[in-house]
């Protein structure tokens, strides 16, 4: 309710033009005296209902598809039965703005495009895939060295600088992929190089090196007969992979490729990863937060160096190892790949806020929230792990 009597401050008021306090005095009389009460409540009670299931599936509601709804409803035998008088009734626009101020509703502005999930997913209930042939792939972009933009210094400083390595500009590609019962794909690092350095590399993951330093075709190719088919190498289980709708992915060899290793692909459209892919939900920013919180561990002297391609691989590959496996479970479920085709687990569907609020990401995430930061001790080598799809 809009008041315009301010006691704590009644100068307040003066500065309001008369025309201003005359337009909420009446909003104010019509707020506190809405009008008369819904003839037909029970109607208006069930379209209530049917406008609130819309919404959630965040359907588009309009004026016209109100009224045309309202009369169907009034068409009902067992309605007509109590109510025989409603065939005269119109259901006018003035009854239409009475409905909706009833129930506090009203005519609002699209703030974003809600798309649904590819159809590749019904594969998904017509085969009814175990959780450990269900997967999903990622590729994440990552720095050698992004300075932070926080740190702490005198108050009052005008100029407040943080040591970088030079190499702030330096990325490479990490790809990821998890599987919806828990378990993790040996993760890949694509370096910017002509040729894999030839450096001591961890056991447990996988490095490639192309001119990009990114995903491509041919390296999707060698992913799925390296990675995926890792999986199961003495079976060819039908399975469905799940990923973007990035090029590298969708091209004619690749769908070949997979369609030979009997797997189903679910293509998620553009813009709707955040929603839609549990590497994206969740998953990412718990390896990320882990990596930073590797990185401070690793480098508390704080030297001011580059660091080699196989300390990277080592820092991805523990990072990656920590990731919690319920959490990968959960992040299915939540983006509605894994629940069950009954829809007796459909209460975690799309729970993004009890998803991220689990207490393992909560100390090590605030850093990466905070402006893009993710500092060292001291102005010790600073990395940021940033989401970028090809």
């Amino acid at each position: 309710m809009v008041v315009i009597r301010n006691r704590k401050n009644p100068k307040a008021r003066n500065r309001l033009s008369q025309k201003k306090r005359r337009q909420w005095n009446v909003r104010e009389k019509l707020m506190l005296h809405p009008g008369k009460s819904a003839k037909y409540s029970d109607i208006e009670d069930d379209l209530f209902t049917w406008v609130c299931k819309r919404r959630t599936n965040q359907n588009p509601v309009t004026r016209k598809m109100i009224t045309k709804k309202a009369i169907t409803l009034s068409r009902n035998q067992d309605f007509l039965a109590n109510n025989p008088n409603i065939t005269s009734f119109k259901f006018s626009n003035k009854w239409l703005s009475g409905f909706l101020g009833r129930y506090n509703l009203s005519e609002r502005h699209r703030t974003t495009v809600a798309q649904q999930l590819p159809s590749d997913l019904i594969e998904k209930q017509n085969h009814d895939y175990p959780l450990k042939y269900i997967g999903n792939i990622d590729e994440t972009l990552l720095w050698f060295d992004l300075p932070s933009n926080f740190t702490i210094d005198h108050k009052g400083t005008k100029t407040v600088s943080i040591h970088t390595t030079g190499h702030e500009c330096s990325s490479f590609t990490v790809v990821l992929a998890c599987i919806a019962d828990g378990s993790k794909l040996l993760a890949v690092c694509i370096f910017k190089l002509k040729n894999v350095p030839k450096e001591n590399f961890p056991y447990g993951i996988h490095i490639r090196a192309n001119e990009k330093g990114w995903m491509n075709e041919k390296e999707m190719l060698w992913w799925i007969e390296t990675v995926w088919t890792s999986r199961n190498p003495f079976g060819n289980s039908r399975s469905l992979l799940v990923l973007d709708s990035f090029r590298g992915h969708i091209v004619s060899s690749v769908k070949n490729r997979l369609v030979e290793k009997n797997t189903n692909i679910a293509v998620i459209p553009g813009g709707c990863t955040s929603k839609l892919q549990p590497l994206d939900v969740a998953i990412n920013k718990s390896f990320k937060a882990k990596m930073s919180s590797t990185i401070h561990t690793l480098t508390p002297a704080g030297r001011i160096k580059k660091p080699s391609y196989s300390t990277v691989a080592t820092w991805v590959k523990e990072s990656w190892d920590d990731v919690d496996k319920d959490l990968i479970r959960r992040s299915f479920k939540c983006c509605g790949v894994s629940t069950n085709t009954d829809g007796s687990k459909d209460n975690d569907l799309f729970d993004y806020d009890k998803l991220l609020g689990m207490p393992e990401d909560d100390d090590e995430s605030k850093e990466n929230n905070g402006g893009n930061n993710s500092s060292g001790e001291d102005g010790n080598q600073n990395q940021e792990l940033t989401s970028d799809e090809e």
